[in-house]
């Protein structure tokens, strides 16, 4: 999902909706400044991560933060983000409807409602002491005024504004396409920055407090140092009174005024103030709805379809035209977070959660049910298995089938993977490649080449048992998978890898027959393996009725399988020593 939408007439917006949080410009104008905020603290913590060097590595970065925070325009956007923040997201939280929230959205309010009182002191003695008074506003001079004192309340201001920022962040991203895929190192980031600021601070600290106390202001500095900060402290506090009694006007007026009932499929009516959000009602009276995105129209899965009363909704616009359209979803259908009906209606949810757990975090319960990840997927099937089983009886059949699951099992877990599904006459098995995506492909492929000799072991031991030698055909593709869970939410569920992946194992595997061949290679598993696969022809793989196709290699048997394999460790050697 991009950070764009369209948007149709604000005053049409207005007539539908009659809720600034909902309009599409609103919706990016808090984000967007938000990311403007979250830039400002990420480059002051950069600068106080280069404490760890020395203030005066702390000085030289800070001309060039100055150069772009403390022209005019860096100014303009940096105080006028704060104000629309501010602004915006304190009219967002005032019309919530219940405060029922999943912990890190909770977290992200607390921490947003504390910054403004930690932030003011902070900005006295820096910039309002520099631009208004002439103060000494370099490393060396607030350090030495504020080491240790306030490394405590610093602490705070740090801890709040950056995990504040970093949730909202996650919480905009999470559906970019890139994501995933930067989610570990973003996440390492997010831990090591604030320490790496902190260490900064400290190691600086001491210095400034070495070298000597700061210069003394004069009673004039300090005179309008101590009214400015009296006047920012009132108008926070101002604000806040503001802030309460708009949230207890808006209570009130939700109480008194016209009920409606939401009557869900499976739980029955409730009844909400006019004008709730159906993922609001459904909180409020402990129905399970899932939502990733915390209710910000970025995610489907709040999802619901409209059984009675859809006439009396406002066509959906913006964000939740945008989502719905990108599912193709069908006009009955609409964001549980995004309607505010005014008049009663019957809704069915889509999605459940699959737990049935409620008031928990539902981005764990999401991974508990479902998850994607990049590994590579190998497909074994049994050649000739009715001829292997004609005439048997079935305790032989029942013998050979569970001796060939067990060394496969085994041969699997050796190397690092997973038996995904055990069919009569073959397997699919996972090898996790998220952390690094030629470890999970060299395994699978080591793993495919041992599975030769479990045959050859097997064929030994059952030669006088068997029609003709056991035979086996092996797929291998490394992409994006879903591990999903299948089960009722009890004890009695299963992972289960699905998606395209899948599919062209399978068709690789099937291709196999074709190919006379042992192996079928796909080039992705090839180039992630960082074995030599050129010595083989490439061949074209059609996956699907559509005419997809994927480029292989056919591996005629172990012998040659091994021989790729030390080919390619021999060029990652040589590379090495070259380097």
């Amino acid at each position: 999902m991009a950070l764009t939408s369209t948007t149709p007439p604000a005053e049409a917006a207005i007539g539908t909706r009659g809720d600034l949080r909902d309009l599409p410009w609103a919706c990016m104008a808090r984000l967007w400044s938000g990311i403007v905020l979250f830039a400002f603290v990420l480059t002051h913590l950069l600068n106080h991560a280069v404490g760890i060097f020395g203030v005066g590595a702390m000085e030289y970065a800070q001309q060039w933060r100055w150069l772009l925070w403390q022209s005019w325009p860096g100014t303009v956007l940096l105080y006028g983000s704060v104000a629309i923040h501010m602004v915006l997201s304190a009219y967002r939280i005032t019309l919530r409807r219940t405060w029922r929230m999943p912990k890190d959205e909770a977290w992200q309010i607390v921490s947003g409602l504390a910054i403004p009182f930690l932030i003011v002191g902070h900005i006295v003695n820096t910039r309002v002491a520099g631009s208004w008074f002439g103060g000494d506003i370099g490393y060396q001079g607030v350090l030495a005024r504020m080491f240790p004192a306030a490394v405590f309340s610093q602490s705070m201001l740090l801890v709040m504004s950056w995990s504040h920022g970093v949730i909202g962040l996650h919480h905009a991203l999470r559906y970019q396409h890139w994501y995933r895929s930067a989610r570990v190192a973003g996440l390492v980031l997010a831990v090591l920055i604030p320490f790496l600021a902190m260490a900064g601070f400290i190691a600086a600290g001491r210095e400034a407090l070495q070298a000597g106390p700061p210069a003394p202001r004069t009673p004039e500095q300090q005179a309008g140092l101590d009214r400015i900060d009296m006047m920012l402290t009132s108008g926070v506090a101002g604000f806040a009174l503001a802030f309460v009694g708009l949230m207890g006007m808006f209570y009130i007026r939700r109480r008194v005024g016209n009920t409606i009932t939401i009557t869900y499929r499976g739980y029955g009516p409730v009844d909400v103030p006019s004008g709730t959000s159906v993922l609001e009602a459904s909180r409020m009276h402990h129905i399970p709805h899932p939502s990733t995105c915390r209710g910000r129209g970025r995610c489907s899965t709040c999802r619901v379809q409209i059984l009675a009363g859809a006439d009396a909704l406002p066509e959906p616009f913006g964000a939740e035209r945008a989502v719905l359209a990108s599912i193709g979803a069908p006009s009955s259908v609409r964001l549980a977070c995004q309607i505010r009906p005014a008049h009663s209606l019957s809704v069915r949810v889509l999605m459940p959660v699959l737990g049935h757990r409620f008031g928990g975090d539902l981005d764990a319960e999401a991974r508990e049910w479902a998850m994607e990840r990049d590994a590579t997927v190998l497909v074994l099937d049994v050649r000739a298995f009715t001829t292997l089983t004609h005439n048997r009886l079935p305790y032989e059949i029942a013998v050979l089938v569970n001796r060939f699951s067990a060394e496969m099992t085994q041969t699997v877990e050796s190397h690092g993977g997973r038996i995904d599904q055990m069919f009569g006459d073959g397997l699919m098995a996972v090898f996790d490649a998220s952390d690094k995506p030629a470890s999970g492909a060299r395994a699978a492929l080591r793993a495919a080449r041992d599975m030769a000799r479990v045959l050859d072991l097997l064929n030994s031991e059952m030669r006088g048992v068997l029609p003709i030698p056991i035979r086996a055909g092996i797929g291998v593709h490394t992409g994006s998978i879903v591990l999903a869970r299948v089960g009722d939410g009890l004890d009695d569920n299963l992972i289960r890898a699905i998606g395209n992946t899948v599919a062209v194992s399978f068709a690789l595997e099937s291709a196999s027959k074709e190919f006379l061949a042992d192996y079928v290679v796909s080039a992705e598993t090839a180039k992630a393996s960082g074995f030599d696969f050129s010595r083989l022809q490439p061949r074209e793989v059609t996956v699907d009725s559509n005419g997809m196709s994927v480029t292989a290699y056919a591996v005629p048997d172990a012998a040659t399988l091994d021989a790729v394999m030390a080919g390619g460790v021999m060029l990652g050697m040589l590379g090495a020593a070259r380097s």
